[in-house]
């Protein structure tokens, strides 16, 4: 794996869920007919299709240049595309740009630049590319950009504030373009293509269990040390007494395997059928399971849990890192487990209430 620079070209048609309803045949032939279109304007600007997610297209290119260049091409085409269709029926297409440095991984870009362009890419309206403060100074240097400048706008899951830079929509009497604003209410919805368990650093829940055992046995022993210097009973004596009574055994395994759940970490990778609210959908989800806002740090996501549910429940942190619409998080075995049936029961109802 390694870093480079890029520039990312996030794409996704508007409200294409209602073309399916409107005629599905219909909407898939439209589908079709943009994949060819969007193949075709990346090629030619020596771009490189990364990944299709649905009707979403993420492409990189060497060059900020082609990348601005080819977006633009690309609202115009499929404006030509449109032009005898009823508007109910047209390829209406927003598109997010961004330039930074990502990692790459057999052509693949990975990584949190993806989730930025994702972001940039829903901030804008159909026919209108917004821009990241990297990517438009880059390409202001070389081309005279006609843009709208957002200053101190809030992009989730990322530090600090940011200025993004919008063109006007090409339908510009249709759509008028404006602040990007963040939605404060949970209403993603999203499909988990897969969750695999992983085998990652760390223990074992039963190997954390058996050293819990052992560690309370050695309390246990020291425990049987004192009580016969303080007796002047033989330390065979109190220990063979002590073995014989349930309460040990009531007591020390239950406290073992209650530690191990504590302790021993899992780690796991769920993939979404999106790309654009991997994080904000983990960022929910965990503060309906009692953690904070997630740091970030090196590439990763840091949730520590509320200050009460540390000390009165034992909670751990969680550390997770999105690598476009993946998740690898790895985190203490009570609370992953918990996390999985919350993530799941979303998906089928939109709520985490009653899990």
């Amino acid at each position: 794996m390694q870093k480079a620079e890029v520039a990312l070209m996030f794409s996704d048609i508007r409200g294409y869920s209602r073309l399916l309803e409107l005629d599905e045949q219909e909407a898939l032939e439209l589908l079709a007919r943009h994949n060819e279109i969007s193949q075709q304007v990346i090629t030619e600007y020596n771009g490189h299709l990364v990944k299709r997610l649905d009707d979403s297209v993420l492409a990189s290119f060497v060059s900020v240049n082609d990348a601005y260049l080819c977006a633009v091409d690309f609202l115009e085409r499929l404006k030509a595309f449109n032009r005898n269709k009823e508007k109910p029926r047209r390829l209406l297409v927003s598109i997010g740009l961004h330039k930074g440095k990502a990692e790459v991984r057999n052509s693949v870009v990975i990584g949190e630049q993806v989730n930025v362009v994702a972001r940039l890419q829903a901030m804008a309206e159909p026919g209108c590319i917004c821009m990241s403060n990297a990517m438009y100074s880059a390409i202001s240097k070389m081309i005279d950009l006609k843009v709208v400048e957002y200053r101190d706008v809030e992009i989730e899951n990322l530090p600090g504030s940011h200025n993004v830079y919008k063109t006007l929509s090409i339908y510009r009497d249709e759509f008028k373009i404006g602040r990007p604003a963040i939605h404060q209410k949970s209403d993603f919805r999203y499909k988990i293509k897969e969750i695999e368990h992983l085998p990652g650093r760390g223990t074992s829940f039963a190997s954390t269990a058996f050293s819990a055992l052992t560690f309370f046995s050695v309390l246990l022993l020291m425990g049987a040390g004192i009580q016969a210097q303080r007796t002047s009973t033989g330390l065979s004596d109190i220990l063979s007494m002590w073995l014989n009574s349930p309460v040990l055994y009531f007591s020390v395994i239950p406290a073992s395997l209650f530690f191990a759940a504590l302790y021993a970490r899992r780690k796991m990778r769920a993939v979404f059928d999106d790309v654009r609210e991997v994080d904000r959908i983990l960022s929910y989800i965990m503060s309906q399971l009692g953690y904070r806002q997630p740091v970030h740090a090196k590439g990763f996501m840091l949730f520590r849990p509320e200050p009460g549910n540390f000390l009165i429940l034992g909670m751990r942190k969680f550390r997770a890192r999105v690598d476009g619409n993946t998740i690898l998080l790895q985190g203490p075995y009570l609370y992953m487990s918990r996390l999985i049936k919350m993530l799941k029961h979303y998906e089928q109802t939109g709520k985490t209430d009653s899990i």
